[in-house]
C-alpha cells in the first residue's frame, strides 16, 4: 500500500505535469501566425520586411494589404475575422492574388469588390471567382447603358459570377456594413449616376475602426472627389489608398487636404508608362507631411491598426 507521503509526492508531480501540459497547449493556441513575425514572413517572403509607424498596443482589428500586382490594383481589407478583397489586378494577375491569399491562410471572402470594369482592376477577378475560394457577396457598380463595357474581360467576370450562382450587390452611398466591429461605409458612386468616364463609377469605401479610417476608391477622378467633398460625409482618413495609382487625373490638392492622411499607399507598376504616381500627387502629399508607400518601390504593403496606433510593414 502506498504511503501518505508517496501519495502526496505523486499528486504533486501529477499537478506539475498537468500544469505544464496546460501551459504548452495555451502556448500553442496563441502561436497563430497572424500578428506575429512568422505571419509577416509569409507575406514578404525571403526578401524580408521592415516596419515603420507605431507599436500596436491592442488587437490589429483593421488591416489593409496592398498586393503588389504591377500596374493595377488589389487590396485585401481584414476586419477582425472578415475578409474583403477589392480588385484583382490585370488579366493574368488572378493567380498572384490567389497565391497571396493562400500564403496568409485566407480561404473565405465575405466581400469581393470590383471597383469599376477596367481590366487593371477586374482582369484577375474571374480567376479568383473560379477558384475554390468561398465568396459570400460581390459588389460592382451599375454603369449607364452606353458606358457598360463589352470587353471579354468584363464578360468573363460576369460569366464567372453567373456560373457560381452569385448575385451582384450595387453600391449605395450612405450604406453602412458592420464587419466584426469595423464599419464599411459606401461613399460613391451616386445612385443612377451617369458619367462619361468609366473611372468615375469607381466604388469609394471608407473603413473605420475606433479612431482610424482607411479610404480607398479605385480610379475615381477629380470630378468625383469634388462631389464627395460636397456631401455630408466625413472623408478624412488616416490611411489613403491613392486613387488612379496616384495619377494626376485624381488626387486634387483640395481632396488631399480634405482626406489629410498620415499614410498613403500607391499601387503602381515599376517603370510604368503612365508615370504613376504623378509628381503633382507626391508633392501634395509631401505638403501635408504624409508618408507614401509604393508597390513599385516597396513591394507588398501591410497597414495594421488597433484603432489608435498604425503600424506599416513594407518589403526591404
Amino acid at each position: 500500500m502506498m504511503s501518505v507521503k508517496m501519495r502526496r509526492i505523486t499528486v504533486s508531480l501529477l499537478c506539475i505535469t498537468m500544469s505544464a501540459v496546460v501551459m504548452l497547449i495555451s502556448s500553442l493556441s496563441s502561436c497563430s501566425p497572424e500578428g506575429t513575425d512568422e505571419w509577416l514572413d509569409l507575406i514578404f517572403g525571403e526578401d524580408g520586411y521592415e516596419t515603420i509607424g507605431d507599436s500596436l498596443e491592442g488587437e490589429a482589428k483593421l488591416k489593409m494589404h496592398v498586393i503588389d500586382i504591377g500596374q493595377g490594383d488589389s487590396e485585401l481589407i481584414q476586419c477582425g475575422d472578415k475578409n474583403i478583397l477589392i480588385d484583382c489586378g490585370e488579366n493574368g494577375m488572378g493567380e498572384t492574388v490567389l497565391n497571396y491569399l493562400d500564403r496568409i491562410g485566407v480561404t473565405h471572402l465575405d466581400w469581393l469588390i470590383g471597383t469599376h470594369p477596367h481590366s487593371d482592376h477586374i482582369g484577375g477577378m474571374d480567376t479568383v471567382i473560379n477558384s475554390d475560394i468561398e465568396i459570400d457577396k460581390i459588389m460592382m457598380p451599375q454603369t449607364s447603358e452606353d458606358m457598360t463595357p463589352t470587353t471579354k474581360t468584363y464578360n468573363d467576370v460576369l460569366d464567372a459570377i453567373s456560373a457560381k450562382k452569385l448575385k451582384i450587390t450595387r453600391p449605395a452611398p450612405g450604406r453602412e456594413y458592420d464587419l466584426d466591429g469595423v464599419t464599411m461605409l459606401v461613399l460613391s458612386p451616386k445612385k443612377m449616376a451617369e458619367y462619361s468616364d468609366l473611372n468615375d463609377y469607381s466604388v469609394v469605401l471608407k473603413f473605420t475602426y475606433d479612431d482610424v479610417s482607411i479610404l480607398t476608391g479605385g480610379d475615381a477622378t477629380k470630378k468625383v472627389e469634388k462631389e464627395l467633398m460636397a456631401t455630408k460625409y466625413d472623408i478624412s482618413a488616416q490611411i489613403y489608398k491613392a486613387s488612379h495609382h496616384g495619377g494626376k487625373e485624381s488626387n486634387s490638392e483640395a481632396f488631399i487636404e480634405a482626406v489629410h492622411p498620415e499614410y498613403c499607399a500607391v499601387s503602381a507598376g515599376k517603370d510604368n508608362k503612365y508615370g504613376h504616381p504623378a509628381k503633382e500627387t507626391l508633392s501634395r502629399l509631401a505638403a501635408i507631411d504624409c508618408t507614401v508607400n509604393r508597390t513599385d518601390l516597396d513591394g507588398n504593403l501591410l497597414y495594421e491598426t488597433d484603432g489608435k496606433n498604425i503600424s506599416v510593414a513594407i518589403s526591404k
